[in-house]
């Protein structure tokens, strides 16, 4: 979390394109700023709402990261009930980090001037066109991710504000070539030494395993035992795409559906017109205009009487094009002229706009023409297509909230009414529900307090994907602990393991001390010879361990114990300590990782400091 915190801090315009572009089909970014009603809240930060909307898209845009980097692997991980909450849990922490940062900045006195925010927002490629800011491209952009211009504003504003913040924290951190250097030496290290390992399994039929001890653990670690919220469900779904191909549309439909909107396949004329514009406010306007068309009359090039007479300073430049236009573009007496003008090369007379005085010239000539039926037919079926399965859809789905309104306990009479079929699921986690009903809208209404409790019929509840759904609780979980003999024997398998490493614990201190002493142990050492840091042959936990232990000041063995993760122990010995060398060509490298990891440890710190003396008020996120 920090360290996307920390990169995104990097460019506020790269955060700036991923609230506008993601956002418009996986909504995303860190702005709560949308208009409309007031909403509920996760969290409370020194007094500030965290909207629930700021969450939702915060979520959705981290599902959706995890989504491009997991692939195929995506589905098998957010079935993951523990993973889905420390995600969700995650999300929650980075949204009160930035807006602690945020409140920070601005009561330090921090400021980013309206000027700063319009530079960098017309900085941003994604609203450029041609490489000059487009201003409908920006307006489009922020009604698709729902953002009017002061509310997107005001996000880029708070970025900007926070990113001074975190680039003054986290710069100011810097590394010695010396530090690096050592670092190079201690990270290419070898050691040497030994180990035993004592099994748990050879211990598991000394333990015992009391009734008191079983209670004990189950008292102490209640959370290990808890269920999840289940639900079991009902539901009716509609699907625009399952409706349309459902849909046949005969030949004649099509052809009759063209000829009705045979506009729609009309090239209008285009003509490449030049004109050359002496306005009203130039000294002797009209003589000027009467100039330059007598010059072009007795066969002057065009383009340079433009140059020498135009006031259109932009077109005059280009030999008083102005590239292609269609009927209706210009204005109106400007229109008419420059499509009187019958052949390429014709020259209007002085036609009199609301601008001033023209000289209109036909430089090239595009006729319309109807696209023939056979080119476009797959296109027409398609919109014809489109078009009745909307009609369709619409309907079933007013039928569909009329009648489960209606009877609100039962939905067979709606599927009834509509063709569809009621499914039912299995119990099931809100992390592991079943694919159609995946979607957070949908589950923000089932496990919603409303239709848990009364398990009537929902409102029409609609996704992104063109899907409608009515759904009714049919069963309801509330979260719990397990009764003990529900797991009784996963904790007597635990206390098992737990025992028995005990055991294998004292007899490996029982071999460090003969090994010490130089005593048979009975067992036969594993030598470790020159081993780096990754090595992959032995087991991990054992040579972590061997590059823990502190040499000896005498250059005796140093020895240790060790509980290993899978219940086993081990007693390790460091025997020799080979120095690393440094490899100068990976120090500029090294230096760079070194600062970036000692500013993060140092923004984390800062951010702990800043929720240490906060008031922070975790809500529910469900």
């Amino acid at each position: 979390m920090l360290e996307r915190i920390r990169e995104g801090s990097q460019s506020y315009t790269a955060k700036a394109i991923l609230v506008l572009i993601i956002l418009t089909f996986a909504l995303a970014g860190v702005g709560g700023y949308i208009t409309g009603d007031t909403e509920d809240a996760v969290a409370k930060v020194n007094g500030e709402d965290i909207p629930r909307s700021d969450y939702d898209r915060a979520y959705e845009n981290e599902r959706s990261r995890l989504q491009e980097q997991f692939g195929d692997m995506f589905s098998a991980i957010t079935s993951d009930p523990d993973y889905m909450r420390n995600l969700r849990s995650g999300v929650l922490e980075g949204l009160i980090e930035q807006e602690l940062l945020v409140q920070y900045a601005e009561t330090n006195g921090m400021r980013v001037g309206s000027e700063q925010v319009k530079a960098a927002i017309r900085d941003i490629p994604q609203f450029r066109t041609a490489g000059q800011f487009d201003n409908d491209v920006y307006l489009m952009a922020l009604r698709n991710a729902g953002y009017s211009p002061e509310a997107f504003a005001k996000v880029m504003q708070q970025d900007m504000t926070r990113n001074q913040l975190v680039q003054g924290v986290s710069g100011s951190e810097f590394v010695l070539e010396p530090e690096a250097l050592a670092f190079l030496r201690l990270q290419s290290q070898s050691r040497s030494g030994g180990f035993l390992i004592a099994r748990n399994d050879n211990f598991e039929d000394q333990v015992d395993i009391a009734e008191q001890d079983i209670e004990t653990f189950y008292q102490q670690n209640q959370d290990m035992f808890r269920t999840e919220e289940k639900l079991s469900v009902a539901y009716i779904e509609l699907s625009l795409a399952a409706i349309e191909s459902d849909i046949e549309i005969s030949e004649e439909e099509v052809r009759e559906y063209y000829e009705q909107r045979q506009q729609q396949y009309t090239t209008e004329e285009e003509r490449r017109i030049s004109h050359i514009l002496i306005e009203f406010d130039t000294e002797n306007a009209k003589e000027q205009a009467e100039q330059a068309l007598s010059e072009l009359e007795q066969g002057a090039n065009f383009a340079e009487v433009a140059k020498t007479y135009s006031d259109d300073t932009f077109s005059a430049e280009q030999g008083g094009d102005l590239d292609w236009i269609e009927s209706g573009m210009m204005d109106e007496d400007f229109d008419a002229a420059a499509f009187e003008l019958e052949r390429v090369g014709d020259l209007s007379g002085i036609v009199e706009t609301s601008f001033g005085y023209h000289i209109i010239k036909l430089t090239d000539l595009r006729e319309g023409a109807v696209t023939p039926f056979s080119e476009v037919k797959e296109e027409v079926r398609q919109q014809l297509l489109t078009e009745k399965a909307e009609d369709r859809y619409f309907d079933m789905q007013q039928k569909l909230a009329e009648i489960s309104f209606e009877q609100p306990d039962t939905l067979e009479p709606a599927a009834e009414e509509v063709g569809a079929t009621v499914r039912r699921t299995d119990l099931f986690i809100r992390e592991r529900a079943p694919t159609p009903l995946s979607d957070d809208v949908i589950l923000n209404n089932l496990f919603s307090e409303q239709l848990i409790e009364e398990k009537l019929n929902s409102d029409i509840i609609e996704t992104s994907d063109d899907r409608s759904l009515v759904v009714r609780v049919t069963e309801h979980q509330p979260i719990r602990v397990k009764q003990l003999t529900e797991i009784r024997d996963q904790i007597v398998a635990e206390l098992r393991i737990e025992k028995a490493q005990d055991l294998a614990l004292e007899k490996a201190e029982e071999w460090l001390q003969a090994w010490q002493a130089d005593e048979e142990l009975g067992k036969e050492i594993v030598w470790l010879d020159s081993v780096a840091r990754n090595n992959g042959e032995y087991p991990q936990a054992i040579v972590q361990e061997l590059f823990s232990i502190s040499p000896a000041a005498d250059g005796e063995a140093s020895f240790t114990t060790v509980a290993l993760p899978n219940g086993d122990a081990a007693v390790v010995a460091l025997t020799e300590v080979s120095p690393g060398s440094a490899n100068e060509g990976q120090l500029d490298e090294l230096r760079a990782q070194l600062q970036n990891r000692q500013a993060q440890v140092m923004l984390q710190a800062f951010i702990n400091n800043l929720k240490s003396n906060a008031d922070i008020k975790r809500l529910s996120t469900r």
